[in-house]
């Protein structure tokens, strides 16, 4: 029999009193154990220790959603080098001065015997081999050698040398090029202050650009710990990795943060959930892919064998659960036997490509997605055999490839013949936590389209957003410029935002100005040549779900690269037009101005210049263009530049050099699209 109880709230919990399960019904006691468990998530519901939703892949979803992130983040830094700037000012210079990103001694003019660095009270070394790598220069040879700096790293307080070394001229290989010069040492265990010294002599004139301290030790820790946010935010994204871009997104979308002083917190705090310890092989770097893979499968943590001892005693008492050590003698062999043993348990729908020399950033994303991370070479016959037996297993026209390639052109062609898309993302170091951020997504204001004249209709385009890890990383200093919203132009981005950082994308829709507007980078859904496709129903089904993305974000111009010159084929042009009907029109890379018309409906234009990295390209295109048209008819001249050499100021110039042209319009992306279409007697606004 079974008595009844009663529930009370006390302080806060729910209780269930006078409980008891008899085993003479079994009627009965299934009725009991249903009550106890109901008491049981009562009770965990109360106290906020539910079970986390997880990670949620629906199949219409090219990437997966985390979990919301927590309310309070542990905010670290994964940085292995510690860096002093030869230009900085507080380093103890007593001659010389900071010229052009370097410390400048001038020979005959600066006071020789001098130091050009001196820093005292360093504590961030930690104990162990290590090296100083000093970075210099002298602005010409000498007729006779003769040493031009003193190196030296001090133990403050013993005085003791640590290392050093006796720069000469002659050590230098190049007149006016930055040279390394390692100074190797062992810290000492106890946490004694170091001091750096640079002593010039003054026999040629010399520039200090900087001293980096670069530990085995500190690089193998961090590598740990970058596996360790594998393990935690696969549950709930709870650990930030501030070094792409400091605290620019937590800060943007209102995400609360604590700055960990010692990493190894971290692991006293989330200990429970490691399940233990993949050990690589550094004697075959590649091992270090296939224990990323593994420790995602098995919720472990990848190791140094140099960090065994701590991670294997107290208190962390962590068991190995896979030892990779002596197995393997070539690459071919790990990924061989990843395929063989582990890419049956891994997803299919990503294949992940990274370094094993990058064992930071993208690594605990691919390990919340239980994705299989490899390193192969499609320009080696043996490797790119491999990669094909990995790539034939994925969903044609949904497959993706996160990571980067030894070769671009050479990797997105190798994605692009079996139907899959290359997404920029080896140093992106926060997709866990972006992707648990809210997929509620503000829609842009429509703009406002001017009447249509017989003019030059210009528009200007910010390239390479289909790259995550430039959104996560670069995109910040160029959207915080205070001049930003003074010209009209499109920012390329990616679709896949609304998956792997919505946030993110929402918050560039709701700070955009009037004259900002989000286009996709190449092709839509990552990055791809559609013109290698040789499957028309994949590439079809990759343009619908490139619209129905494209549409969530609010977006409808596409840039469509097959190469960075190459122009668009007819059939994909067509595919675009059929099944990525909401958009306003697509551009390609073709460098000839064209303008093609698919199914009727659908304006397609191969840039003046598809890919400009000087500021001379965002003019001389257009006046190039220009020499041949008749003023009887609107001309479109389309002009695409790369952000790494191509600064906000290059566009604002080329934007004032054109402005007071009357015969010029400078005009958004989809403006400039609403009026093509406009000027080919097509419905300005196309239907969805």
């Amino acid at each position: 029999m079974q008595s009844t109880g009663s529930w009370q709230r006390e302080s806060g919990a729910f209780f269930l009193k006078g409980v008891r399960i008899m085993k003479k019904s079994r009627i009965a006691a299934g009725l009991g154990l249903v009550i106890v468990a109901a008491a049981v998530a009562a009770v965990a519901y109360w106290h906020g220790a539910a079970k986390k939703e997880g990670i949620r892949w629906p199949q219409n979803q090219a990437l997966p959603s985390f979990p919301k992130p927590a309310d309070r983040l542990d905010l670290i830094s994964l940085n292995t080098a510690l860096v002093y700037e030869g230009e900085g000012s507080g380093y103890g210079q007593t001659t010389g001065k900071a010229d052009g990103g370097s410390w400048h001694a001038v020979a005959g003019t600066d006071k020789a015997g001098e130091l050009i660095m001196d820093v005292k009270g360093i504590t961030e070394v930690p104990a162990g081999e290590t090296k100083a790598d000093f970075q210099l220069s002298v602005d010409q040879f000498a007729d006779e050698n003769g040493v031009v700096a003193k190196l030296e790293v001090i133990d403050q307080q013993t005085g003791k040398t640590l290392g050093s070394l006796e720069v000469s001229n002659w050590d230098f290989q190049q007149e006016n090029a930055s040279q390394t010069f390692e100074v190797p040492l062992t810290a000492p265990d106890s946490p004694h202050p170091l001091e750096l010294r640079v002593m010039w002599t003054g026999k040629s004139s010399l520039r200090l650009y900087s001293v980096t301290f670069q530990s085995p030790r500190k690089a193998d820790e961090a590598a740990m710990f970058e596996t360790l946010r594998g393990v935690v935010n696969s549950a709930e994204p709870r650990i930030y990795d501030e070094d792409k871009s400091g605290t620019y997104w937590l800060d943007a979308l209102g995400l609360s943060y604590t700055r960990v002083k010692d990493n190894w917190q971290l692991m006293d705090k989330y200990r429970k959930e490691v399940k233990g310890i993949v050990v690589y092989d550094p004697d075959v770097p590649d091992t270090y892919n296939l224990a990323t893979t593994i420790a995602g499968l098995k919720k472990a943590v990848v190791a140094a064998p140099s960090l065994l001892e701590k991670l294997t005693g107290e208190p962390y008492k962590l068991p190995i659960v896979e030892d990779l050590r002596g197995k393997y003698k070539s690459n071919i062999e790990v990924y061989d036997d990843l395929y063989s043993r582990y890419w049956s348990q891994t997803t299919h729908k990503v294949l992940v490509g990274l370094s094993p020399d990058l064992k930071t950033n993208l690594r605990e994303y691919a390990m919340g997605i239980k994705a299989a991370v490899v390193w192969l070479n499609p320009a080696v016959p043996e490797e790119e055999a491999l990669l094909n037996k990995f790539m034939k297993d994925m969903p044609y026209g949904t497959g993706l490839y996160l990571g980067w390639w030894p070769d671009e052109q050479q990797g997105v062609t190798k994605t692009s013949e079996f139907g899959l898309a290359t997404v920029a993302a080896d140093y992106s170091s926060n997709l866990s936590v972006l992707s648990g951020t809210s997929r509620n997504i503000t829609l842009p204001k429509p703009p406002v389209k001017p009447p249509l004249e017989n003019k030059v209709y210009l528009t200007y385009i910010v390239s390479d957003g289909d790259n995550l890890q430039y959104i996560e990383g670069t995109l910040p200093k160029l959207w915080d410029n205070p001049d930003r919203g003074k010209i009209p132009l499109g920012w390329t981005v990616s679709p896949l935002m609304a998956d792997a950082m919505p946030g993110v994308l929402d918050y560039l829709n709701r700070t955009a100005t009037d004259n900002d507007v989000l286009i996709s980078g190449p092709s839509g859904m990552g990055y791809t040549y559609p013109n290698l496709w040789t499957d028309q129903k994949g590439l079809d089904q990759f343009f619908a779900r490139t619209n129905t993305y494209m549409s969530r974000a609010g977006m409808n111009v596409l840039t469509v690269w097959n190469t960075v010159v190459g122009p668009t084929n007819p059939n994909v042009g067509q595919s675009i037009a059929e099944h990525a009907p909401s958009l306003l029109g697509f551009t390609s890379q073709g460098n000839t101005g064209v303008i093609s018309v698919y199914n009727d409906s659908m304006p397609g234009q191969e840039l003046q210049k598809g890919y400009g990295s000087s500021e001379p390209d965002l003019t001389t295109y257009v006046e190039d263009a220009m020499k041949t048209w008749d003023h009887n008819t609107p001309l479109f001249v389309g002009i695409q530049a790369q952000p790494w050499s191509v600064s906000y100021q290059d566009f604002e110039q080329a934007y004032d050099y054109f402005k007071d042209n009357k015969d010029i319009a400078i005009v958004r992306p989809d403006v400039y699209f609403e009026l093509m279409r406009e000027s080919k007697h097509l419905p300005v606004h196309p239907e969805p």
